[in-house]
């Protein structure tokens, strides 16, 4: 193991550890790349590419902002080559997009803007997981030792809290419709979105900057994903705006999709600010109260929000 693992978890130990598995993912990741490059181009690969590529003359492959950056955004990376063989063709756009994330994830967790807690952690653990498997970097061993370190002193409480439950005098079955659940979890499109300007105006009016810009207040735990089709996903439920929230899910979600065409990752405020990532930053995507988001996300936040405040 290339890292301590905690055996009690508190903000910094959850900071460290998180701060760890990332500097671990950049490392195995850039290791990865040169061996495959060296075996394809030949060990003075890097050189060269500085030589002949001005736009790598200056590239750090152990920069893990660098690295991310180039594979996750740039179409004409000129080291995505030693990924591309170990991805399906088919999945290759939703693994670079899952590398995007990461990026992202990285930024918050550099900057203390996310809240420092296990939920937050495994969340980092999962995104980073998606990324190694498919290589089969070292990393994953590190993975579930933390996932381990956090899931299995609570898995070791449950039976505790079964054989406490015994003394019910009666237990009732509840019946589970598995076709039910499969439907629960498919996405269902969002059909002929329409919103007319006088709309997208009246939306608009809530908006507190500028699209785009950046937004350093602290993140809430949670999460939720941008789909092309304008369709708002919470990363922990797989919920889908549109079925808890219909009446304010269209417009939304087509005023979201217009403003950040490449869908991804969502994230927001204690203020109710819908942050994207933009560049190098989380960003300022638009602004929700309470009642037309997901129930109870913001229902400890003050939304009555005045424009510039």
């Amino acid at each position: 193991m290339r890292m301590m693992i905690p055996e009690v978890y508190d903000s910094n130990s959850v900071t460290m550890t998180a701060n760890n598995l990332l500097l671990l993912m950049a490392n195995d990741l850039a290791d990865y790349i040169d061996k495959e490059m060296s075996r394809k181009q030949g060990v003075q690969w890097l050189a060269t590419l500085k030589e002949t590529n001005y736009a790598y003359r200056d590239f750090n492959l152990k920069d893990p902002a660098a690295l991310l950056k180039d594979l996750a955004r740039n179409g004409s990376s000129q080291i995505r080559q030693a990924l591309n063989s170990r991805i399906e063709r088919g999945f290759l756009k939703n693994y670079y997009d899952d590398i995007n994330v990461l990026l992202g994830e990285r930024n918050v967790w550099i900057h203390r803007q996310v809240q420092e807690t296990t939920a937050e952690l495994l969340d980092l653990v999962t995104t980073i997981v998606r990324v190694a498997t498919p290589l089969g970097l070292e990393l994953l061993n590190e993975c579930t030792a933390v996932k381990d370190s956090i899931l299995k002193p609570i898995e070791a409480v449950i039976p505790e809290a079964i054989n406490a439950d015994k003394s019910e005098p009666e237990v009732q079955e509840i019946e589970v419709h598995s076709t039910d659940l499969r439907e629960e979890n498919q996405i269902k499109p969002i059909q002929e979105i329409q919103i007319t300007l006088s709309e997208i105006v009246e939306i608009s009016a809530n908006d507190s900057f500028e699209v785009g810009d950046a937004v350093t207040d602290r993140l809430l735990s949670h999460s939720y994903i941008l789909h092309l089709n304008g369709e708002i996903r919470n990363r922990a439920t797989d919920e889908v705006l549109s079925e808890i929230n219909p009446q304010s899910a269209e417009k939304l979600g087509a005023l979201l999709i217009a403003r950040k065409p490449s869908g991804g990752r969502l994230r927001m405020t204690e203020e109710g600010y819908l942050c994207a990532f933009f560049g190098d930053k989380w960003g300022y995507l638009a602004t929700v109260s309470d009642t037309d988001w997901f129930p109870e996300h913001l229902s400890n936040s003050s939304h009555k929000l005045e424009k510039g405040k």
